[in-house]
Order: C-alpha cells, then structure tokens, then sequence
C-alpha cells in the first residue's frame, strides 16, 4: 500500500484537494488543529448549537457540507484538534493532539494552513473590548457571539467590509466603519474584478451597501490613532493618515464606543512551510512572505505542496480552485483548461486587489509607551533603545528582548516590530528561523518523540530586486 497524502489543514483549500484525491482513490489523512473542519471561512458551530432558518452566518453552509462528506469517505483518516509540530524526515509528518500523537510517512504533504491577522499596535490596543478582525469573526461563526453596545470597525483591506456586514447582519450596533485607503485608489482594481471575477465584486458590493443602508457611517483615508478607557473601551480616536502613514493626530476624532474592531489585513500563515524546508518569497501582490510554487503549485521540496491562504492572500474561491489544481498534480493529471484559466484570471486579480490596497507608506500609529509585544510586554521604546536594534535584524533584538519567546512565537509581534523599526519587510534578516514545534505544544504530547527533526538553518527567503 502507498503512503497516504497528508493534507494540513482542513480549510476550503484543504477539503477540496481532498475530495478530488479521496474520488481518485488515494489514501489521505487530513490534520486540523481546530475541532471541527471548516476552516475561518466555513467556520462551524459545535453541534450543541441551534442555527435558525435564517441565520446570516451560516451562509455557504450547502458548499460546506458538500466539502465535508470527504471527512466520512473510507481511506480518509480525519484528526481534528491536532497540531502538526514538526518535520522530523523529508515528507515526514509529526503531530500531536489530545487523542494521540505520531508521525505520518506521506506519499505527499499538503500545506494548507490559512492566514492570520496583521497586527497594527496603537496606544490603547491591549484594552478589553478591542479585538481583530479575524477573532471577531471566528466568534461570531464558531460560537454566533457578537459584540453588544456600539461598535466601531476599522482597517485597511476588504476584511473591513466583511467583519463590518457580518456584524451589521448579526444584529451589531456598529456605528462607524473606517478604511484607511482612498476609494478612487481602489476603483481600477474593482474595475478589473467586474471581469475577472464578478461574484466576488458583486459579494463586495452587497457589503457596501448593507453598510450604507445600516446607521454606520462609513469613512476612507483615516486610520486608529488611539483608544481609551478605563477597565475597558470607552472612546476610539480616529484621524486622517498621514503622508508618512502615521495618523494626524492633530485632526483626531474621538467616537465613543464599546468594541473596537481591527482589520489592517491578513498574511499568509507560512510556518509550517519554513519547518518544511520550502523556499519563501516576499510577494506584494500576496501580502508578504509566502511559499515559492511552481505551475502545479508545488513548492521548491520535491512532494510538496501550498495552497489558499497560507500560500498568498486570495479568498475563498482563489483556494477552492488551489485545491483542485494540487489535486490534478499530485495525480500526475492535467488541470482541465477552463479551471486552470478561471485560476489565472482569479490569480492575477487577487494580486491587483492587494497591491491596490497597500499603502505607500507602512501604517505606524505607536507611540513610544505603546506595547509591541503583548507576550513579554514590550514597548516600543524598549525596543527601539535595545542595543541590538541598531544592528538592523529581529534575531539579535530577539536575545536580548525577549520579543517573539512568549506563547504566539513571535506571530502576533515581529512584522508589526519589524515596520516599527523600519526594518525592511522583505529582508530574511527581518524573520528569525522557524523550528519545531511549530505551535507550543503540551510537553507530554511530544515528549516520545526526542528527535523533532531538523530545523532549516537558515530558512531560504527570497529577497526581490529592489527598484533602483
């Protein structure tokens, strides 16, 4: 019997090559460190949750199920709530999890692990009642929690307008809506996607448009200058950014508010890539640092692939398609023509999309007190008086901080101290190496297995040409 293909993440991207390997007959076993499969797109209630007949959320729910029947197929083994922590040989899968823990010898790896927030630290961002986009989502889809009293969303890049519409369809009262780039920068790109992709824009343009029917007053060009309150949010100062990208705080406007949401985008979450050995690359038109693929979307190791989110910003249908396309190479199959060209006109306008929101300056709105790493509770003026900060790289700050070592590794806190620092974002010397375990893991999950394998010293990150 061949070795199974190990698929990590049971996401949009990860059910849909699955389903395609699991109707070819290929054994598979899918790991999620989430209970349920889903991913934060297809996020699901627990089962001891009632859902009306109406229920906003769980819109998608019919493609969902669809998806998921895979999880049920014979030779598919599924683990839920496991964590795949390490490499310990080429293609060569370790995790652990309350139900058990082991290693996987795969035929094929599957790197499918989705994206995370990006941070944006301002004065009176560790307040309760100041919470990400992504979390305020995953809230409200896991458990259909939303945030009472009055609710402000603020970012930069179209999470804004999906956390906003969620929350305002929820039943939220969100009273102000604020995204820092221009409308009239976004108009070419909107343009392009009437084309390239006009359920998506028509998506987009139901969000707005709940917007504007709903009380919330809905602003471009300004960003968070700061929050306050005393035990928890009271007011949100919001000001016009800056040429510099830092907010003019003489123009700030203080809203009162309950529940500050952020959005300041997502980036692909690429550890388990670099535990793997792949080659990273830092791609504008993907929102940072993501695996290098080839056509197939292999990555630069022999039998392995990445795709959605994890791999470059793109959305759901962008990882739907991802999967399917991994799934025909993995079979050693040609991709039908009319998915592969849908991929390509989807591809190339996700990349527009993106770069259309970037700024042109990084957005910076901490002051010297604010904290950077909430882990170890470090400041910004902490770090920017650090010895090692002068030396132009977050390895060596990171030795003598401390930032990075507490329980989010660094996720949460090195792109934001890297902007901060103004350390180039496409410079490897800007990410400190990823080891194993990938995540912090209970040390009796892993305790039998002594040898996590090699950690890739350094990780390859490509730096692209800079224009002269």
């Amino acid at each position: 019997m061949s070795a199974p293909v190990v698929i990590i993440g049971a996401g949009p991207a990860g059910l849909s090559c699955a389903r395609d390997l699991a109707a070819a007959g290929r054994e598979l076993v899918i790991i999620d460190d989430n209970s349920r499969a889903g991913g934060q797109y297809f996020r699901q209630l627990p089962d001891s949750y009632r859902v009306v007949p109406d229920a906003r959320l769980m819109r998608d729910k019919a493609r969902f199920d669809e998806l998921a029947q895979v999880l049920a197929l014979p030779g598919v083994r599924w683990l839920p709530s496991a964590t795949v922590w390490g490499r310990p040989a080429d293609r060569t899968v370790a995790y652990a999890g309350p139900a058990g823990s082991g290693r996987i010898e795969a035929s094929a790896v599957v790197i499918a692990t989705g994206a995370q927030d990006r941070a944006l630290p301002f004065p009176g961002w560790t307040l309760p009642g100041v919470i990400t986009a992504g979390g305020c989502l995953n809230l409200a889809k896991a458990h259909g929690l939303v945030p009472s009293g009055r609710v402000v969303v603020a970012g930069n890049g179209p999470l804004v307008l999906v956390a906003a519409a969620t929350l305002i369809a929820a039943g939220a009262n969100v009273v102000r809506v604020v995204e820092a780039r221009s409308d009239l920068r976004l108009i070419p790109a909107a343009l392009a996607g009437a084309l390239a992709a006009p359920g998506i824009l028509r998506t987009g343009i139901g969000y707005r448009n709940l917007i504007r029917k709903s009380a919330a007053r809905f602003q471009t060009g300004r960003m968070i200058a700061g929050a306050q309150g005393e035990g928890g949010l009271s007011a949100v100062g919001i000001a016009p950014v800056g040429a510099d990208g830092r907010p003019d705080r003489s123009r700030t406007e203080w809203i009162e508010a309950d529940t500050l949401v952020t959005g300041y985008g997502l980036m692909p979450g690429t550890e388990a890539a670099r535990v793997f050995g792949c080659r990273i690359a830092h791609d504008p038109g993907l929102n940072g640092l993501a695996p290098w693929r080839d056509t197939t979307l292999r990555t630069s190791e022999a039998g392995i692939w990445a795709i959605g989110d994890g791999a470059g910003i793109g959305g759901v249908e962008v990882a739907l398609l991802e999967g399917w396309l991994a799934a025909a190479a993995i079979l050693n199959q040609p991709a039908p023509a009319a998915l592969l060209a849908k991929y390509r006109r989807l591809d190339a306008w996700r990349r527009r999309l993106n770069l259309a929101y970037r700024m042109p300056k990084p957005l910076v709105a901490a002051t010297p007190d604010t904290i950077v790493c909430r882990c170890e509770e470090l400041t910004l003026g902490r770090l920017v008086s650090d010895p090692n900060h002068a030396r132009g790289h977050l390895d060596a700050l990171k030795i003598s901080s401390r930032i990075g070592m507490g329980r989010c590794q660094g996720r949460n806190c090195l792109h934001s101290a890297a902007v901060l620092l103004g350390l180039p974002e496409d410079s490897f010397d800007t990410h400190p190496r990823s080891r194993p375990p990938i995540k912090p893991l209970p040390l009796g999950l892993i305790a039998a297995d002594a040898d996590a394998g090699p950690a890739t010293e350094p990780d390859e990150i490509d730096m692209p040409a800079r224009a002269s």
